[in-house]
């Protein structure tokens, strides 16, 4: 992709870190994440990508425990019918470069979009952060380990101190 931060030079070591994931057993994934959820929190729950569904979804099922959402790049939604379960959670969405680039993800984007219009919708508020706008470019979809991961970080730090989580 074009200007990327992704250390490419790593990138067998990255591989090496991959889950595979089977969508049989999504069930059993949310409700091992709501029992932890059930266990550890309040708490605010930040996920990246395929994890998209499971946070939101864990979150819907246990609204009174998330104290806000963090999705970097979700590739999933939770429930639209559940959408004002999220409504009194704040909640940040993370986007980098090169999406419309991809043959996957600018369907990705609009079904993250339509999902954040429901919550909307639904009294609740998204924030959304473009990276390129934030003046950030060349992130690829591994935004946390991109090379400039410290400052993906520092905005994601500001906006949870503006939510007042920052001890």
């Amino acid at each position: 992709m074009p200007n990327s931060q992704f250390p490419v030079e790593a990138y067998d070591n990255f591989v090496k870190q991959a889950v595979p994931r089977w969508t049989t057993t999504d069930d059993a994934i949310i409700r091992a994440y709501i029992a932890l959820v059930d266990r550890v929190c309040p708490c605010v729950i930040l996920f990246h990508s395929q994890a998209g569904q499971f946070g939101f979804k864990v979150a819907q099922a246990r609204p009174d425990k998330v104290k806000a959402l963090v999705a970097v790049e979700p590739a999933g939604v939770g429930d639209p019918k559940q959408a004002a379960a999220l409504k009194g959670i704040p909640m940040l969405a993370v986007f980098g470069d090169n999406i419309a680039l991809d043959s996957r993800w600018p369907q990705m984007r609009k079904n993250d979009d339509a999902f954040f219009d429901e919550i909307t919708k639904a009294g609740g508020k998204v924030d959304v952060l473009d990276l390129p706008k934030a003046g950030l470019v060349g992130n690829s979809h591994m935004l946390m380990m991109d090379r400039n991961n410290l400052q993906v970080a520092a905005l994601i730090q500001d906006w949870l101190a503006k939510q007042g989580l920052v001890r």
